[in-house]
């Protein structure tokens, strides 16, 4: 069938129409038999549009160019990275969204540049101690050869100069010693240069820990971002085992965040997310990390504590939000009780990390088809 035998205005539509005009099929051209197309040689570039498309129309992605380019990066291997996130969003929700690409993309290609240029920053730093190490060596050694010779000339001045008829002892050593100072004067203008250099790549650090620290914090709340939450829980694994220490982690989820967006729009929704955000910040501490899982989603890592009593923690943050009545500050219009849903589950060294991931995710699940405005924990069945 044809393009034009899908209406074009259906997401089915769009998809087929934009992969007719990129692989230079004629839109809305019926006329043509199958027995045509089988005659066409095989053409790779078609094939791989068709790919993409098929996988766009699947997912249900909208054809638009970081769509494509997700698409052909999670096709082709590009990414073990973007790989990794697509599949972990389409294991939990069956399809994607334009929002949750460009997040994907943000934090992956974000990551591997920063990574990227950590490890060219590193290895400039080292560079500029070798050669800092290197240059205070020669530079001492030339000063003492220097200060050797001035010492022997006095000496030298009392030998035969009848052996010395071509050039005197005093002339060869004031000759070497000439050349010693422009040695000296070389290593100089080199250590000159290595130093403006460092104050360069000092200025290039300083600029990539913003970076850096940009990267790791989510910009509308200024807490960590998934990104650096799972450097967090990675680290709190790791001290966990060593120290035979419970940790929990939680997953909670602002209830019918959605409405609010739709009813007051979403500078009222971002002010909700920044609400929130600092009154979970108020109760964490430094065995209590806190991140922005994406959306209206948080995650804490609770070192130290089992899944109940972090389940103790975040009732009592819970309920003391549900108390607060909030109004929309642009147009005086009430919001009303914003309230969240949390799951929370114990870390097992004998399961694998990610884990208790899920059954933290499994337990909000549950708290949210289950009336909402609660704090679950995870039990197996």
């Amino acid at each position: 069938m044809g393009v034009s035998g899908v209406h074009k205005n259906s997401f089915a539509g769009r998809v087929k129409m934009a992969a007719s005009i990129l692989s230079g099929q004629s839109v809305d051209d019926d006329s043509q038999s199958e027995s045509d197309d089988a005659s066409v040689s095989f053409n790779p570039i078609r094939a791989q549009i068709t790919k993409i498309s098929t996988f766009l129309e699947d997912v249900q992605l909208d054809p638009l160019p970081d769509n494509y380019r997700l698409a052909y990066e999670y096709l082709n291997g590009g990414s073990p990275r973007i790989r990794k996130a697509v599949d972990a969003q389409l294991n939990k929700n069956g399809r994607l969204c334009n929002a949750l690409v460009t997040e994907i993309l943000d934090e992956c290609e974000g990551r591997m540049n920063i990574q990227e240029l950590n490890r060219l920053m590193a290895n400039g730093e080292a560079l500029l101690g070798s050669g800092h190490k290197t240059l205070a060596a020669s530079g001492k050694e030339n000063a003492d050869y220097e200060q050797a010779l001035k010492s022997k000339i006095d000496i030298l001045k009392d030998l035969d100069p009848a052996e010395n008829k071509d050039m005197p002892i005093e002339a060869q050593f004031n000759a070497l010693l000439k050349i010693t100072k422009q040695m000296i004067q070389s290593t100089k203008k080199a250590k000159d240069n290595l130093e403006s250099n460092a104050k360069q790549i000092n200025t290039m650090r300083k600029r990539l820990d913003e970076a850096n620290a940009m990267a790791q914090s989510d910009q509308l709340t200024g807490l960590p971002n998934r990104w650096a939450f799972e450097q967090q829980f990675t680290a709190a694994t790791i001290r966990s085992k060593e120290k035979f220490e419970p940790l929990a982690v939680a997953f909670l989820d602002i209830d019918y965040f959605k409405q609010v967006n739709d009813t007051h729009g979403h500078e009222a929704g971002d002010r909700v997310l920044q609400l929130v955000a600092k009154h979970l910040n108020s109760f964490t501490n430094g065995n209590c990390h806190l991140a922005r899982h994406g959306g209206e989603e948080f995650v804490l890592v609770f070192e130290g504590l089992n899944a109940r009593e972090a389940k103790e923690l975040l009732d009592d943050a819970r309920e003391k939000m549900a108390e607060k009545s909030l109004k929309n500050k642009e147009t005086g219009e009430t919001i009303g009780q914003v309230t969240f849903s949390g799951g929370v589950a114990d870390f097992r060294p004998s399961e694998p990390n990610r884990q208790v991931l899920r059954n933290a995710d499994s337990a909000l699940y549950k708290a949210k088809h289950e009336g909402r405005n609660q704090i679950l924990v995870f039990e197996d069945k």
